[in-house]
């Protein structure tokens, strides 16, 4: 046996010795080899290389150039966000993490058919318990297959400001107490433990839910096992929501700081390429370190009716017009607070994203316009925009997408409509549908054709 040992060892030496040997003829460090010219003899021919002479080493083919535009790994350039940035659409997944989903390859082959790269909103979970566990096998397996046909493709998850007593349904894993240096225990997250001492908004969503405070360290140990799990599932965007609602308590910004900090802590580890977009509803904030808390702002896009039609119903012939206004309502034109980021770099005002977004209609103002008003013709963003006629929906698109970036100087993009809730109204105030979908009406039966727009317009935006 010993003797075999010794054989093998013997062998795995030469071989070793053989491999350096074979490196060495390929190693950059070594000092280059005179070359002596070939005698000529004086009859004026050429003489034959000697048959023994080793063949010249060709030098290594340069390697194909890596393409820039959506290229980061640990942080992001301030040219890659905005790239970003500019091929942004809103698409709220939640139904598509259903194995062999139809609509999951509705959403897969309008991003892939318009050149989408950042996907707003992919996850948006509300009130978030322990069911969430059965969708995790079916998102990280869409956005692996996205990636299997475009890597660049950037998805975004919510952690929102709404939690329940689902909560305590929910174990704590050991390595979210370690990452805030905590005795590791046995238990379920608390929903009284992350509620306002106050009693502020509780039931705020309805009976039995509440706006959790950052600054219990229940709320940021559940936040950040939130943030990490989707970060693990291939999600590289995470968006915060309400954060001045969640933070009012929090002074110099210091508990968001700390969380924000450690998710992206985590994010340079785990993440697919170590790192992670996180933005919010704001218009900017500076942490307690002195940076930027969010790598980008996002914001409602505020359309803002024309006073000057009548109340009406909205028709092929008659749309229900409104445009975009620095100053209207809490819009973010104009407010990007500016600073360091996490990144490395410093900017006069952060870019931003807007957004048709989706709270509720006012029925009451149902296609009345309001100009001073947060909803749009008596409802929210999006839902104004769905209920409007083809031709007008491509106009505004086009219109936002230029206004918005205009407006910026290059700073602030409009997110592109994709998939969302929104009520589709018929004259007589009936809802008739309830998700808004971007896709091609001969692939999908609700789509309402936007997809060919949208990519038309990002398509025209690179020429």
């Amino acid at each position: 046996m010993k003797q075999n040992e010794k054989m093998l060892t013997r062998a795995l030496l030469l071989l070793l010795s053989a491999l350096l040997s074979f490196g060495c003829l390929f190693s950059c460090d070594r000092p280059p080899v005179e070359q002596t010219p070939d005698p000529v003899p004086d009859d004026g021919t050429q003489t034959e290389p000697p048959q023994d002479e080793p063949p010249v080493q060709e030098p290594p083919e340069d390697e194909p150039e890596v393409d820039m535009t959506y290229y980061f790994e640990n942080t992001i350039s301030h040219e890659v966000l905005c790239n970003y940035l500019s091929r942004a659409v809103t698409i709220s997944l939640e139904g598509s993490f259903v194995p062999n989903s139809r609509n999951s390859s509705h959403v897969r082959k309008f991003i892939l058919n318009t050149g989408a790269k950042y996907i707003c909103r992919a996850a948006t979970c509300w009130s978030p318990g322990p069911e969430d566990y059965d969708t995790y096998g079916g998102q990280r397996a869409f956005i692996a297959s996205v990636h299997e046909r475009d890597p660049e493709v950037v998805f975004e998850a919510c952690v929102f400001e709404c939690i329940s007593g689902k909560v305590n349904e929910i174990p704590i894993p050991a390595w979210v107490f370690e990452a805030f240096d905590l005795p590791v225990e046995e238990r379920n997250f608390s929903f009284e433990a992350m509620c306002y001492s106050d009693g502020s908004f509780k039931d705020q969503w309805g009976p039995g839910t509440a706006v959790p405070d950052i600054t219990k360290q229940e709320t940021r140990l559940f936040f950040y096992y939130r943030a990490c799990q989707y970060i693990l599932l291939g999600y590289e965007g995470l968006h915060m929501g309400q954060v001045h609602l969640i933070g009012r308590d929090d002074k110099n910004w210091e508990n968001w700081t700390e969380l924000l900090t450690k998710i992206r802590e985590f994010a340079y580890d785990r993440a697919r390429r170590g790192f992670v977009f996180i933005n919010a509803h704001t218009h900017g904030l500076v942490g307690s370190d002195g940076m930027l808390l969010f790598d980008f702002h996002m914001y409602p896009s505020r359309p803002m009716a024309d006073g000057s039609q009548e109340p009406h119903f909205p028709t092929e012939d008659d749309p229900q017009h409104a445009t975009f206004q620095a100053g209207h309502s809490d819009s973010i034109y104009g407010k990007s607070k500016g600073g360091m980021t996490y990144s490395g770099w410093e900017c006069d005002s952060l870019p931003y994203l807007v957004e048709l977004d989706n709270y509720g209609d006012d029925t009451a103002s149902l296609h009345v316009p309001k100009p001073n008003d947060m909803r749009t013709w008596g409802m929210d963003e999006i839902t104004w925009y769905a209920n409007q006629p083809d031709w007008y929906r491509a106009e505004f698109l086009e219109y936002a997408y230029d206004w918005v970036m205009n407006e910026a100087e290059g700073e602030g993009f409009f997110a592109m409509p994709g998939q969302r809730v929104a009520r589709l109204y018929d004259e007589d105030g009936n809802i008739t549908q309830w998700q808004y979908y971007a896709y091609d009406p001969k692939n999908h039966k609700d789509g309402c054709g936007d997809e060919a727009v949208i990519k038309e317009i990002w398509a025209s935006d690179e020429k």
